[in-house]
């Protein structure tokens, strides 16, 4: 039995890990000929929805989408080298819920996303959107555990 992966969605927060995410996902991009999604995903954390008089500006969330845009076409750039199909996409809302959406959405047959490697308390008060999508998923997700710091 032969694993088709046509389609593999990267979510990317742009943090420091985000390049052995997406050196993971290249790599089986390469080994399966697949077309790599980018994916990330903006939203503004509860806690400041509810501060009385807090202000954004008018253009704020389109200056947030431009820049995100403009982060994942670097990230693109890459598979782009390597001879990897790639589609970006920015996308609002709370992570792990538009994650799911869009595997369904796009058709997607494997997520390589990231850990923050966050345990104990740290871990259950800021949760974890990968082991969200893990276990909401209806595609095999591949963890990429953050690279130790020296």
């Amino acid at each position: 039995m032969a694993i088709q992966i046509l389609r593999i969605l990267v979510p990317l927060d742009f943090s420091r890990h985000a390049d052995p995410i997406l050196e993971w996902a290249l790599h089986l991009a390469q080994e399966h000929r697949s077309k790599i999604v980018l994916l990330h995903v903006y939203h503004l954390p509860v806690e400041f929805q509810q501060l009385e008089g807090a202000y954004l500006p008018a253009d704020f969330w389109t200056n947030v989408k431009q820049e995100a845009g403009q982060q994942l076409e670097r990230h693109a750039e890459q598979a782009r080298a390597r001879g990897i199909e790639v589609e970006a996409v920015v996308r609002e809302g709370y992570p792990a819920t538009v994650i799911v959406d869009e595997i369904e959405n796009l058709n997607i047959d494997l997520v390589v996303i990231g850990t923050h490697g966050r345990t104990g308390l740290k871990h259950l008060l800021l949760g974890s959107i990968a082991e969200r999508v893990v276990q909401h998923a209806p595609c095999p997700v591949l963890t990429v555990k953050p690279v130790p710091e020296d």
